[in-house]
């Protein structure tokens, strides 16, 4: 695990060393965030897949109270903008981190390389339950008999809990990988492409039942 980089930094009121906090710990003066700060640098944590849950709440919410706005609304308007500034970083680093899927997307993005990377593929193993469901979807939306649909819509909901279950599956998976060992970008960006493919196809499932609740298209 790559270890966060250590580097003297002077605060910006007292000249205490601040490092890489957000908050001096000498005259705690909201810092501006260290310059190619990460999201784990931003809560003073080592660059690495594998984070402990309970620690990583400890840290957002304690770097959360420092760097507050409420606890710098009679400061300077510089004081006021750093809070504001570091407020957003702690958040978004703390959404990001705290779900191993956004976790893995981020380590991506650190390493230069993104989900389109490899192109869109569907698994051999799900190509089969894909194809019916955008079939079957197809054959939703152009339904007009209220028995058809709502046979349609018993059969695409029985899809939709198999590819759930995968998703979930999928989801457990990221997070023993990650405890076994830190996989290779290939492996990381395959499995992350695959759930985020399924998150849409979950995403059209369900429009599709919903619309079909009532006979209503709501695409238009």
């Amino acid at each position: 695990m790559e270890a966060a980089t250590t580097v003297r930094r002077e605060c910006r009121k007292c000249a205490a060393d601040a490092g890489q906090a957000l908050v001096c710990p000498r005259c705690h003066a909201v810092q501006p965030l260290a310059p190619g700060a990460d999201l784990f640098a931003v809560l003073g944590l080592p660059r690495g897949l594998v984070l402990d849950a309970a620690d990583l709440e400890r840290r957002y919410l304690a770097a959360s109270r420092a760097v507050h706005p409420d606890r710098h609304q009679t400061a300077s308007d510089t004081d006021r903008e750093l809070s504001l500034a570091a407020s957003a970083a702690v958040n978004r680093a703390y959404r990001t981190l705290r779900d191993p899927v956004a976790r893995g997307r981020y380590w991506l993005e650190l390493h230069g390389t993104d989900l389109a990377a490899g192109g869109p593929s569907v698994p051999a193993d799900l190509a089969a339950d894909v194809f019916d469901t955008q079939e079957k979807l197809e054959e939703l939306h152009g339904a007009t008999d209220a028995g058809e649909r709502s046979a349609l819509r018993h059969h695409v909901k029985g899809l939709r809990d198999r590819l759930a279950a995968r998703v979930a599956g999928l989801r457990d998976g990221l997070a023993a990988a990650y405890a076994e060992r830190e996989p290779a970008l290939d492996d990381l960006r395959r499995r992350l492409a695959e759930i985020a493919y399924l998150g849409t196809l979950l995403g059209d499932i369900d429009e599709a039942i919903e619309e079909g609740s009532d006979g209503t298209d709501r695409r238009h």
